[in-house]
């Protein structure tokens, strides 16, 4: 059963809920850093609990996992929003 969110979103989380969101990317040094850099501003003042990055079997593409403690749903809508708009970040998940 979807819930409301206090900003009226549905959802089939129920908030705040930890999780974590994924970028991939063409492995450039700088990748982490970016995806860093879209998320954390939806995310002040709180911090993300975890980064994980992981290399492609052939260390061409690498994905960052950003896990954090979502308040609500626009708030993920937000972040997905950021990552999508980054042309450097060819997947979410």
């Amino acid at each position: 059963m979807a819930t409301t969110d206090l900003d009226g979103e549905s959802s089939l989380i129920k908030f705040p809920a930890a999780i974590s969101v994924k970028a991939m990317g063409l492995n450039e040094p700088d990748f982490k850093t970016l995806v860093l850099e879209l998320v954390q501003p939806h995310l002040e003042p709180a911090k993300p609990s975890k980064v994980v990055t992981s290399l492609s079997s052939k260390e061409k593409y690498i994905s960052v996992r950003v896990h954090f403690t979502a308040l609500n749903q626009a708030q993920v809508n937000r972040i997905y929003a950021a990552l999508q708009g980054e042309p450097r970040v060819k997947f979410t998940l």
